[in-house]
């Protein structure tokens, strides 16, 4: 297994985004562009630690991907942590931690490690992965400046 870790400094509280990493239409924002999970369209329901299912995934929301297998292990409110098994396609384990921290007024750190296991594709695959997170955190940098903002969305501010 190879490990990888991605974080991000986000100008609000750690409390705004944990509650939005709660939420599909969060993660549906973040990969927006680069993958689709069309079994998450439309859920408004937060995720619930236990949660499990299996989807097959879209690259750039069109092309089928193989079917991916996630269970929630983890969602912690108190220390803002969510932890997932997944697999799928030629990955036998894509063990992911998301968490937010705060670190000064209106500021938190954000972060993914990703435990990886794709057998003989493990280094190519590390390789996709960190490139797949450090999008996904610059999506939450949009994210955070549209909505998560301590003074109200960017758009109602002008």
């Amino acid at each position: 297994m190879k490990t990888i870790h991605v974080e991000t400094e986000l100008p609000t509280d750690a409390d705004r985004v944990w509650q939005a990493m709660k939420h599909p239409a969060a993660l549906l924002y973040v990969t927006r562009g680069l993958f689709g999970f069309p079994a998450l369209a439309g859920q408004t329901s937060p995720f619930q630690e236990g949660d499990h299912g299996a989807a097959r995934l879209t690259l750039f929301h069109v092309i089928p991907l193989w079917r991916h297998t996630m269970r929630l292990i983890e969602l912690d409110d108190a220390t803002r942590t969510m932890r997932s098994r997944e697999h799928g396609g030629t990955v036998r384990a894509w063990n992911h931690t998301l968490h937010a921290e705060p670190i000064g007024p209106d500021r938190c750190r954000y972060s993914d490690t990703v435990e990886i296991d794709g057998g003989p594709f493990t280094a190519v695959t590390v390789v996709i992965a960190t490139f797949i997170y450090r999008y996904r955190q610059r999506r939450w940098h949009k994210l955070v400046h549209k909505h998560l903002m301590a003074t109200g969305p960017c758009y109602a501010r002008r």
